[in-house]
């Protein structure tokens, strides 16, 4: 037993030697060596960092038990800066001054078994020092347990208890333990970290488990020795890393900061330590204590001795920099202001007042920065400056807003923002009262995020909500919800619910808005309590008696709060049996929208929508604008894990064109935050009606026409309730509401009356004009400090690892205007007058804006700061100095400009990232080191190899990353990846006309070739920099002046005259062209007369008969008599190959595309045109041109070819210009008398050419379109005489076709099939296009394709043509030749694109089979030969088959201009006419701008446009030319037709250079209808090549990212197409062609409805330029009208339900009324007479009383106010107060616009009212309530849903009060007839609605049955019927049954009434 006990004792004492805490002996001093270094850069080699490094000697002692002191001696600090690894640590004395004063005084500490407790120090020791000491004891931390060699626990340390692993490992043999400790500084159960300046952003918590921005990770390694009693640490290393990674931390890029501790023993000896005798007071335990970092900006670093003085200093500093122009560092200058009023006190702030506050600059800063210092001294200031009223209300607003929102919210800033609030913001309306509530609800919310003690703030706001409430003052409550909202406090809830409807009692009265507002108020709510507000607003939104707008916000806070799919599956299947429109469209379009987002926090409830979408039917898609709706944009980025979302939603109330209300808000993702930067929101209501009426004064509605008296007669008849007219909106930033206002209706009425009334009620406006003729100067600048955010975590050196941004601007507006304003106004002034006044407005201004954005990532204290900083600096000056006259009458602008005399930087961005060291103690010797040196950057491009060097160079390449660190970076790029290089590059625009150059200067060097991350993309320098530099000029400029002069007077002030020459339109010479110009600017008077011909097919077009004069010699007069005469000449085919492929725009030269889209009406001679030279088969085809008396014709048509080649067209303009014009249609007159015998004619010729052509080319499409051409030309020969006639040659033809086709062996059978088809189709259309348009194009696109294609088309073709188009134009099909066998599935981007036809018949008597004049399109008898279908029928086929053509033998130059030169055709069929708009019109407008030199030469450009449009179309014309006698010159010109428009511009010399074309045509692809945009360019200059080839590369991935496809095929290389087809209300197919891409996107959806479908029979207008936008938005109003029709037996209400139901009787009938509180309009009918359909009509208005009743012979007697208007005199018109009545036939027609009756038209039988669009969702009366929803139509007077049509028409009829007036009936409740068992009792029911009776002493003569509801009693407890119809309560009273009673409708009467 002994031996058992020993043995026990023996392990015992064994374990106690095991016994390894550390500890310090009493009486022993442990010396150990210390050294700490912290660096900040990022983890690359060849880049800088910043750092410090101090090595000292510690001294620990044992004091007591438990208890030690610490000493630091030996301090040597050193400053690393510089590239890592190679720089070196340098010494700084002076820093080691500093830590040595700092950290002199020893400290106690607690200590026992490895914890660190409490620490005590003297007073003297800072924070910052004893946070050094903390570091050091960090080390001496450690939980060693005996038995464990693995473990984890929460170990506490300098920064909080985190999460700590330790692994043992023992060496018995030396003694020694090893201990590793690593610590997980991400997941600390109380971390220690500071985060400022983002309160108002959310955390993203998927997005931090998937990324997380900041990690830190410390290891400690010990060597423990240990001897029996004792365990002292022999030696510690630590290594702490912190990682900041702001974008994805794999593949975006990190900075680093690095802290590294050593501590070793050096000695131990046994002494006692010294105490100084001096009181140690407790200072907290091991964590970290936040000190004097918080008051440090990390961006400066300085001596603060006197700090008033140096803040006077700076002040005047920052005043006087900023005085004239913004230095770049004037934001650096405002946050060293900020950093020292932080350090001062309100002594300081008062007496820098007093001093200052008299002088406005000095002021302003003093009132933009104090604001800025968010502490509750400043508020205090503040608030002192408010009491004494030393601030203006504006200047308080802004400095309250400002100060509460950058405050923090400790105890005291909430004191004093309570105080401000209570004392001095008004509770009203006021600008500050607005500001100061929401700006103190955000402070409130920031406690309440911060701390969970905010009840005092929240107390005092639910006190003003309450008191709002009792007041019911609207504008109160909706302030004090809105402040609610800001807190976004779930305590709020119960106040809030006060103000819902169907929570609160009194609620449902308040005004719309206040449940509006109140909804949203529990938008922020939502964050903190998800589900209680998820319940809220579902009931809300499930509550269909609640306003539709209410239950639309409730569903945006619902869908915010993120519901989960179950409350997405209800909001679904309430949407399903939602009646509302507006409602159920709006919620669909915001569940779509949701359901593609793809940022990570939404992920859940994305997929959770897309189930709830595919639950609703795809119905609400179709919903137009009218409808509210949710757009949504949403990109996320994953390897910048950021993300940007933008929404707009649309609320919409009654379907009207404006929205009620709009909101747009934008949310970012970034950093693993969430943040909503901006939100706008516009609620507009009743001013569309407010406008329609101008500004007129409300009349008093009772006095002219009392409407009460008539609406009495209904049952409970009430009004809707009409919201007043107002505007309002608000601003949210960051969630936070910043402000919010309305304008009211007088505000609006004051605005209105401003406009149109004399100014005297209205002093201000004649002030401002008044001081603007004096003169007025202003200075405006504002300091902004806009963010600053700081996230501080302790490092285990002691000093603290700050991140941060700041983001500061200061803005400065300066200068002065003065206006002379002549006649002076005078004293009756309206604004309208300035319109005619000649005003000269001098200005001298300037715009300057310094921004400037720093991020810093290092150490920052008082005594030194070293990291790494980010600037980014951006200044902006725009000067405008300018002197403008502008002499309204006479339309003339004058504006003069200085010349530019100095260089001027407009824009200059720069951005630097450096390696920054500062210390306190030698602030001279701060180090600025840039992260990349240019040195760094590799030259690897430009060296040369060199075989020998290897050996020495090996060296250098090993200091470097190995290659697979280089390519380890993601294959990430900003763009082209070859950007990863440095590059600088200056551009300057050369415009020494006026002697300034813009010049443009970018670099960028920036570390990507180290890692391509996006962080290492903004390393380093960029800069970019725009400025205007001076030019020398030989002689001086004085200025620059514009002149711009419109109207008549607009060619008195052309400096040279023009012409608008095309390239071989030669002008005989300039003298002449000069004399014609000048008789034109003569004569302009009669320019009417002068639409000359000009020799030119749109000209003759556009000429009003055949007997057009024409400007050029007689040829084409000759044509036209020839063509008239009915003669008819014709050539005989030719081929000839191309010659000279000269280039010409759009056909320009004389006979580019000779056979142009002749006009075959009568003289449809054919005559064969140009073979193509491109492919080699000779196809020629038939261009039907009529003679031309100059004998040149022949010539013309045999040379011009496919390519435009150069033919007799370089003879003089005039001459040949007509001759071949006169191949043109020239005959236009419609009467000429061609005979079917002629066009027979006709046809053969057209045939042998067609034959040539296809034996020619096999098959080629010519053949096709020339035989598609002649039989177009047989029928429209045959247009003017008889139909029969031109059926009759189109049979004949038919045959003869046939027969040939099928004798060609070449023509596939499919072809002549289809051949025959088409002729079918021509002939009974017979709208015939022009014969050789399609034949010549064809011909010029000279491409033979393979039979097989043809083959292939013409099936196609057959099912993909409409019936109705009769003539095929392809253009660029597109196929492949060798993809042969995908012809069965045509993919959308092989379609092919036909364009429009348009019939338009001027006097609709034509029969359908004659043609209307030559060209379907011609509007009128013009006779429009380049009719948009002709021209795009040549111009597109004119591309046809540009794949199948053999590529050798044409050149790319050859293609393109065939492709062009036949586009002309369109507008002006031979390009001739267009040469010169100016010889017919004198110019619309005339811009000079010109450098006048002191030498008084000509300097500079002038612009000249011509604008001639008519009914068919519209030609504009623009040149540029020098004015110095250069031959530069720019020529744009352009042509509008109906169903296309064309463009094109050229320049260089005489317009020759350079060209761009466009055309967009409307059409069809596949039978869908389409649109095509077709440019097209020659040769172009260098700059715009390089831009557009760069910009093409970046295409295809742009276009793969929108989801487009791509497809493989050989475009041309001078040509862009893009094609839209429409293949559903929603979707559009797109097509985009380019040279060398095919982009496709199938079933595009559109954010709105396509306006497709049968288009609405109105009335075809001339369309022209100036009336496209007007006639646009005429169209919109149309379509926002609404119209109801009432007939005999049935009724179409304004939402277009139509119902069968008469009331024949004698009664009047409501049909339709204003139904506000003051109606403007009753419309009323009734029958005259039981036996006849004929009625009268009642429109009663406020101002008149209108009534139409038919007479004995059927015409109709109108009568106004009871007199006879319209009587047989034949006065048509009538008009009075604002109501206009005139007969149209037999109709007569009232409009009454500013009553909202936009027209009411009867015709004895059919009575169609349309009202105004402001009326929508304001009438009621059988026409229902106008709001485009169909659920509501059958709306009774009491607002309730009639249970039949029947119940509802007889709910508006209107009774009498004795039966003699006709109408023998009164309503009566009735009982009814059976006792139906309700609940389980049998029951007596009364109706709830009244139902129509016959009246005492009337018997029943014809009845109906009516549905109509009844309210059920117990049958013992029931009242009587009497009882009933008394009580008020049946209007309440719910409805138990429905049952169909009898109604009376006729009665015939007894007694008195009979």
């Amino acid at each position: 037993m002994r031996g058992l006990i020993l043995a026990l004792v023996l392990t015992l004492v064994g374990s106690q030697h095991l016994n390894y805490q550390p500890d310090f002996s009493e009486n022993k001093v442990y010396t150990f060596n210390y050294e700490s270094v912290l660096l900040s850069g990022l983890p690359e080699k060849g880049l800088a960092r910043a750092g410090i490094r101090i090595k000292s000697k510690v001294e620990i002692s044992g004091i007591g038990p438990k208890l030690c002191l610490i000493r630091i001696h030996s301090i040597e600090a050193a400053e690393y800066n510089g590239v890592w690894p190679t720089t070196s640590f340098s010494r700084s004395l002076k820093l080691t001054q500093v830590l040595t004063g700092q950290l002199s005084t020893p400290i106690k500490f607690e200590y026992s078994n490895g914890h660190v407790g409490n620490l005590m120090a003297p007073d003297s020791v800072s924070d910052d020092g004893l946070n050094i000491y903390r570091g050091i004891l960090n080390v001496l931390e450690l939980s060693i347990k005996k038995m464990q060699h693995s473990y984890s626990l929460q170990e506490a340390g300098i920064g909080g208890i985190c999460n700590t692993t330790y692994a043992i490992q023992e060496n018995k043999r030396a003694n020694l333990v090893y201990v590793t400790k690593s610590k997980d500084l991400n997941s600390c159960e109380e971390k220690v970290q500071m985060a400022t300046g983002s309160a108002y952003t959310r955390p993203c918590q998927t997005c931090q488990q998937r990324n997380k921005n900041s990690r830190a990770t410390a290891t400690y390694n010990y060597k423990i020795k240990y001897t029996r009693n004792e365990a002292v640490i022999t030696q510690a290393d630590v290594e702490e890393i912190h990682q900041f990674a702001p974008f994805n931390e794999i593949t975006g890029g990190n900075a680093i900061v690095e802290a590294r501790q050593k501590l070793a023993l050096t000695d131990v000896q046994k002494q006692m330590a010294e105490v100084p005798p001096k009181e140690f007071q407790n200072r907290g335990s091991l964590q970290y204590q936040f000190g004097s970092e918080l008051l440090q900006l990390p961006v400066h670093l300085f001596r603060i001795k006197n700090v008033e003085s140096q803040i006077e200093e700076s002040l005047q500093d920052l005043v006087e920099t900023t005085s004239e122009q913004l230095p770049s560092d004037a934001p650096a200058k405002a946050l060293k202001l900020l950093h020292l009023f932080r350090a001062a006190n309100e002594e300081n702030y008062e007496s820098v007042w007093k001093q200052f506050s008299s002088r406005p600059a000095y002021r302003r800063y003093i009132l933009d920065i104090i604001p800025a210092v968010a502490s509750h001294r400043a508020l205090r200031f503040l608030r002192h400056k408010m009491e004494r009223q030393e601030l203006t209300n504006w200047e308080a607003a802004q400095t309250v807003l400002v100060a509460l929102h950058s405050s923090t919210p400790t105890q005291d800033v909430m004191e004093e923002a309570t105080l401000i609030v209570k004392k001095h913001c008004p509770r009203s309306s006021t600008v500050l009262g607005k500001v100061c509530h929401l700006s103190y609800a955000s402070l409130c919310h920031k406690q309440c995020s911060s701390s969970d003690s905010c009840s005092e703030c929240l107390q005092l706001l639910h006190g003003f909500a309450g008191e709002a409430l009792s007041k019911s003052n609207t504008e109160e409550i909706s302030l004090a919800l809105k402040a609610l909202g800001n807190v976004g406090h779930p305590a709020s809830i119960k106040h809030i619910k006060k103000f819902l409807p169907g929570y609160a009692a009194g609620a449902s009265d308040l005004p719309l808005k206040v449940h509006a507002t109140a909804v949203m108020a529990l938008k922020n709510i939502g964050m903190k309590d998800p589900k209680m507000v998820q319940a809220i607003t579902l009931e809300i939104f499930l509550n269909q008696k609640i306003h539709p707008r209410v239950r639309m916000l409730a569903a945006v806070v619902l869908l915010e709060t993120k519901p989960s799919l179950p409350i997405l599956m209800t909001l679904a299947d309430a949407v399903l049996k939602e009646p509302s429109m507006q409602v159920a469209s709006f919620i669909y379009s915001h569940l779509r929208a949701l359901g593609r987002s793809t940022a990570p926090d939404l992920q859940v409830m994305a997929s959770a929508c897309r189930m709830a979408v595919r639950v609703l039917s795809p119905k609400f898609d179709r919903s137009g604008y009218q409808f509210s709706k949710v757009f949504r944009f949403s990109m996320f980025k994953e390897f910048l894990m950021s993300g940007l979302a933008a929404k707009y939603l649309v609320l919409n109330n009654a379907g009207s064109l404006i929205p009620t209300m709009a909101m747009s808000q934008l949310r970012t993702h970034f950093l693993g935050r969430v943040a909503d930067p901006v939100e706008v929101g516009i609620t507009v209501e009743g001013l569309q009606e407010m406008f329609a009426k101008g500004y007129s004064p409300d009349r008093d509605w009772e006095t002219d026409y009392n409407f009460k008296e008539i609406l009495k007669t209904l049952s409970d008849w009430k009004a809707f309730s009409s919201d007043k007219p107002f505007a309002s909106g608000y601003l949210k930033m960051f969630g936070q509401e910043l402000f919010f206002g309305g304008l009211d209706k007088n505000a609006i009425q004051n605005a209105l009356q401003a406009w149109y009334g004399p100014d005297e009620k209205i002093p201000s406006i004649r002030r401002i004009i008044s001081s603007l003729q004096s003169g007025v100067g202003r200075q405006w600048t504002k300091a902004l400090l806009s963010s600053e955010i700081r996230h501080i975590v302790p490092t285990c050196t002691g000093f603290p690892m700050e991140t941060s941004f700041y983001y500061s601007s200061v803005t400065k507006v300066a200068g002065n205007v003065q206006a002379q304003i002549t006649p002076s106004p005078k004293s009756d002034f309206r604004l309208t007058e300035l319109l005619n006044a000649n005003i000269r407005l001098r200005s001298k201004m300037s715009l300057s804006m310094a921004k400037e954005m720093t991020f810093v990532m290092g150490i920052n204290t008082r005594m030194i700061q070293a990291g790494l900083e980010a600037h980014t600096k951006m200044n902006a000056h725009v000067p405008v100095n300018v002197v403008a006259t502008a002499l309204m009458k006479e339309k003339n602008i004058k504006i003069e400009i200085p010349p530019c005399k100095d260089e001027t930087n407009i824009i200059t961005v720069r951005s630097k990232t450096f390696a920054v060291t500062r210390n306190i103690g030698d602030l001279a010797a701060s180090k600025v080191t840039p992260v990349l040196l240019p040195e760094a950057v590799p030259d690897i491009m430009k060296m040369s190899f060199d075989s020998d060097s290897a050996s020495g160079e090996t060296d250098n390449i090993r200091h470097r990353q190995s290659a697979e660190d280089v390519s380890a970076g993601n294959s990430f790029s900003f763009g082209h990846s070859s950007q990863k290089e440095p590059f600088f590059q200056s551009v300057c625009s050369n415009a020494s006309t006026f002697g300034v150059q813009v010049c443009i200067e970018r670099k960028s060097v920036h570390a990507a070739f180290i890692k391509n991350v996006p962080l290492y993309y903004l390393i380093g320098e960029h800069a970019l920099r725009m400025s205007f530099k001076p030019v020398y000029t030989e002689t001086p400029i004085e200025k620059i002046q514009v002149t711009i002069q419109a109207g008549d007077q607009a060619p008195t002030k052309m400096v040279r005259l023009v012409t608008f020459e095309d390239p071989a339109a030669q002008v005989s010479s300039s003298k002449e062209a000069i004399k014609r110009v000048k008789k034109i600017l003569d004569d302009a008077g009669d320019q009417g007369t002068r639409k000359s011909r000009s020799s030119s097919s749109s000209a003759s077009s556009t000429s009003g008969s055949a007997e057009s004069t024409t400007s050029s010699p007689s040829s084409s007069d000759s044509d036209n008599r020839a063509s008239q005469g009915g003669t008819q000449i014709n050539l005989k085919a030719k081929r000839s190959k191309a010659k000279g492929k000269k280039f010409y725009p759009f056909g320009d030269s004389g006979s580019s595309s000779s056979s142009g889209s002749s006009s075959s009406s009568s003289s449809s001679s054919s005559s064969s045109s140009s073979s193509s030279g491109g492919s080699g088969s000779k196809s020629s085809s038939s261009g039907s041109k009529s003679s031309s008396s100059s004998g040149k014709s022949s010539s013309s048509s045999g040379k011009s070819s496919s390519s435009s080649s150069k033919s007799s067209s370089s003879s003089s303009s005039s001459s040949s210009s007509s001759s071949s014009s006169s191949s043109k249609s020239s005959s236009r007159s419609r009467d000429s008398s061609s005979s079917s015998s002629s066009s027979s004619k006709d046809s053969s010729s057209s045939r042998s050419s067609r034959s040539s052509s296809s034996q020619g080319s096999s098959s080629s499409r010519s053949s096709r379109s020339s035989s598609k051409g002649s039989s177009s030309s047989s029928s429209s020969g045959a247009g003017s005489s008889s139909s029969s006639s031109s059926k009759a040659s189109g049979v004949k033809h038919k045959a003869k076709q046939q027969s040939e086709t099928t004798s060609f062996p070449h023509a596939s059978a499919a072809e002549g099939e289809r051949r025959v088809r088409e002729q079918k189709r021509t002939t009974q259309s017979s709208s015939s296009s022009s014969s050789s348009s399609r034949s010549t194009s064809s011909g010029t696109s000279s491409s033979s394709e393979s039979v097989g294609a043809s083959h292939r088309h013409s099936k196609y073709d057959r099912r993909a043509e409409p019936k109705h188009v009769n003539s095929q134009f392809n253009s660029h099909s597109g196929y492949d030749v060798s993809a042969e066998w995908e012809y069965h599935l045509p993919k959308v981007y092989r379609l092919r694109f036909r364009s429009a036809h348009i019939h338009r018949h001027p006097d609709r008597k034509i029969s359908s089979s004659s043609s209307s004049s030559s060209s379907s399109e011609s509007g009128s008898s013009h006779s429009n030969s380049s009719s948009s279908s002709v021209s795009s029928s040549r111009s597109s086929s004119s591309h046809r088959h540009r794949h199948g053509e053999n590529p050798g033998h044409s050149s790319r130059r050859s293609h393109v201009s065939r492709g062009v030169s036949t586009h002309h055709s369109h507008g002006s069929s031979q390009r001739r006419e267009r040469n010169f708009l100016g010889d017919i019109i004198p110019p619309g407008i005339t811009i000079v701008a010109q450098a006048v030199r002191s030498d008084n030469r000509n300097q500079g450009y002038q612009a000249t446009a011509y604008v001639r449009s008519d009914a068919a179309k519209v030609d504009v014309q623009l040149v540029v030319v020098q004015l110095a006698e250069t031959n530069w010159k720019a020529c744009a010109d352009a042509v509008v037709l109906p169903l296309k428009a064309q463009a094109r511009l050229r320049w260089g010399k005489e317009c020759r250079d350079y060209r761009i074309a466009a055309m967009a045509t409307t059409g069809q692809l596949a039978k869908k209808p389409a649109v095509q945009l077709k440019v097209q360019w020659g040769n172009l200059p260098s700059w715009i090549k390089k831009t557009s080839t760069a910009f093409m590369q970046y295409v295809p991935g742009a276009a793969l990212v929108l989801g487009f496809s791509e497809a493989h095929q050989r475009n041309p290389s001078h040509e862009f197409i893009v094609r839209a087809a429409a293949t559903s209300p929603r979707t559009i197919d797109t097509v985009i062609k380019a040279p060398g891409v095919t982009l496709y996107y199938q079933a595009l959806r559109m954010p709105f409805t396509l306006p497709l479908g049968p288009s609405p029979t109105y009335e075809t207008r001339d369309i022209t330029a100036w009336n496209v936008f007007p006639e646009i938005a005429s169209q919109i109003a149309q379509e926002d009208q609404s119209t109801c029709e009432v007939s005999e037996r049935d009724f179409k209400t304004f939402d277009h339900v139509s119902r069968t139901y008469s009331f024949n009787k004698s009664c009047n009938l409501i049909v339709a009324q204003d139904c506000t509180e003051h109606p403007k309009f009753i419309i009323t009918t009734r029958k005259v007479d039981p036996q006849s359909f004929s009625r009268q009509v009642h429109i009663n208005t406020t101002s008149a009383n209108i009534t139409i009743c038919p007479t004995a012979d059927s015409s109709l007697h109108v009568a106004c106010n009871e007199e006879p208007v319209l009587s047989h005199s034949g006065v048509s018109e009538y008009e009075k107060d604002d109501v206009k009545i005139y007969k149209n036939g037999t109709t007569v027609i009232v409009e009454a616009p500013t009553h909202g009756l936009k027209r009411v038209t009867f015709d004895g039988v059919i009575l169609k009212v349309t009202v105004a669009s402001w009326m929508r969702g304001k009438t009621c009366g059988v026409c229902g309530n106008n709001d485009r929803e169909k659920h509501n139509e059958l709306l009774m007077p009491n607002h309730k849903l009639a249970h039949s049509c029947s119940a509802f028409v007889h709910s508006w009829v209107l009774l009498e009060e004795t039966c003699s007036g006709g109408c023998k009936l009164q309503r009566s409740y009735v009982k009814l007839n059976r006792n139906p068992t309700i609940d389980g009792e049998e029951s007596t029911c009364y109706s709830v609605d009244p139902v129509l009776k016959c009246m005492k002493d009337c018997t029943p003569i014809e009845k109906t049955s009516v549905k109509v509801g009844f309210h059920c009693f117990p049958k013992d407890t029931a009242v009587s019927l009497l009882e009933w119809q008394r009580s008020s309560d049946k209007k309440s009273a719910s409805e138990d049954v429905v049952e169909s009673v009898d109604a009376d409708i006729d009665c015939t009467c007894t007694g008195d009434c009979s």
